[in-house]
């Protein structure tokens, strides 16, 4: 077992399935553009480095035909603001909890929690104040809270700042842009595999540990 200061998550993909409302927020966006719609299974795979490579993503996943640099500029500063608005309209409309979230919070509510994405901060705690998450974290970093996101390493040392606890840090996530970032900063790196990335693409990230449940954790963290 190991014994960190503090536990970090993950939001979507670990500790919510918000895939259907980033979908539908997307296809919704690409309508009013008169675009193709995506699939949810290309949306799982453009999440995790933040909304705007994930609509650069989509944008360039539906497009006919190669825009010019300055037309697909235009286009995509258009779908991206956008998709914004709609989506923090509409970001918990049918996004859920993964089984175990509130459990495995309450468990280690003596600890320090503390949750890393980088879906945008404004957003991120709409959803944890809609599921009544938000107080079990004593620091939300999200993609725009800080000049740098995650996977740099500049997360981690604002974690230990806030807190005031430079200590190890177990980070529970379920991509391999989790897993570099705390195994880059020495950190505990813990692939939950019902998430948004393949067993492949977890392992060959190298985590020091792959969780299938949630409460798979109170066998790993005293």
């Amino acid at each position: 077992m190991i014994e960190p200061l503090i536990i970090s998550y993950d939001l979507d993909g670990t500790l919510v399935d918000s895939i259907p409302d980033i979908t539908l927020s997307m296809n919704k966006t690409l309508d009013e553009a008169g675009l193709p719609h995506v699939t949810a299974g290309q949306m799982k795979a453009f999440v995790g480095n933040g909304i705007p490579p994930m609509v650069e993503r989509a944008l360039k996943a539906v497009l006919a035909q190669v825009k010019t640099e300055k037309e697909f500029k235009t286009l995509y500063t258009t779908i991206l603001d956008r998709y914004k608005i709609y989506y923090e309209a509409h970001c918990t409309d049918e996004t859920r909890l993964y089984t175990g979230v509130r459990e495995i919070l309450d468990h280690f509510s003596g600890k320090t929690q503390v949750l890393i994405t980088n879906k945008a901060e404004s957003m991120t705690r709409k959803i944890l104040k809609y599921f009544g998450l938000e107080d079990y974290f004593a620091i939300i970093v999200g993609g725009d809270t800080l000049a740098e996101k995650k996977p740099h390493p500049d997360v981690i040392h604002h974690i230990w700042d806030k807190t005031g606890q430079e200590g190890l840090i177990c980070h529970v996530g379920d991509s391999p842009i989790d897993i570099k970032m705390a195994k880059d900063t020495g950190q505990i790196a813990v692939a939950a595999t019902w998430g948004y990335s393949s067993r492949q693409e977890l392992t060959g990230a190298g985590p020091d540990y792959l969780v299938d449940h949630l409460n798979e954790l109170k066998e790993i963290i005293a």
